[in-house]
């Protein structure tokens, strides 16, 4: 008798683990679906723009040249035609006084569209960085050293959201 009671509890409390471990699968899987769900949705566009650089890295801009820009931006509203914010970081060694670091470019209207490309012409005013670059050491006759920039940009749409900021690294501007 004693092991019938025993044998009857132990199945009892195991069938109730059963129904419990059932319970936690069900949760487990609703769970999981959900986070896949909610890890889908974000390839739908934002309110706030997003950049992604297309091309302009690692190039070298010859004196009175120009440096194409290309960007790809995306924006919910696709109201991306108010201006472009660029800020200019001169990364050589030798510190001396710089022109205008930053700057804003106004982006001309456009119908809105969602998805698009922006291609970011800066000249070579706008680009070069030292004030007086200092000469290159042995070189006759005597050459000025070139500026080495890293160049950030983000656009601002109509609603006033700015987006996030991109970064065109180790461009050369050379000069005479």
């Amino acid at each position: 008798m004693l092991f019938y009671t025993l044998y009857i509890r132990w199945v009892a409390t195991h069938v109730v683990f059963l129904k419990h471990d059932l319970a936690m699968k069900k949760i487990i899987l609703f769970t999981s679906i959900l986070s896949i769900v909610a890890a889908c949705d974000k390839d739908n566009f934002e309110t706030k723009p997003r950049l992604k650089l297309l091309s302009g890295n690692d190039k070298t801009v010859q004196f009175n040249g120009t440096l194409p820009i290309v960007l790809e931006y995306t924006d919910k509203e696709g109201d991306v035609s108010d201006s472009v914010f660029v800020k200019k970081m001169r990364l050589n060694r030798r510190i001396v006084p710089t022109l205008r670091d930053s700057f804003r470019l106004k982006i001309p209207n456009f119908p809105n569209t969602t998805k698009g490309e922006i291609t970011v012409n800066l000249d070579y005013t706008a680009i070069i960085s030292a004030l007086n670059p200092p000469n290159i050491p042995g070189t006759v006759p005597a050459r000025k050293e070139s500026d080495t920039l890293n160049i950030q940009i983000s656009v601002r749409d109509k609603a006033g959201n700015t987006s996030d900021t991109i970064t065109v690294k180790n461009v050369i501007v050379e000069r005479q």
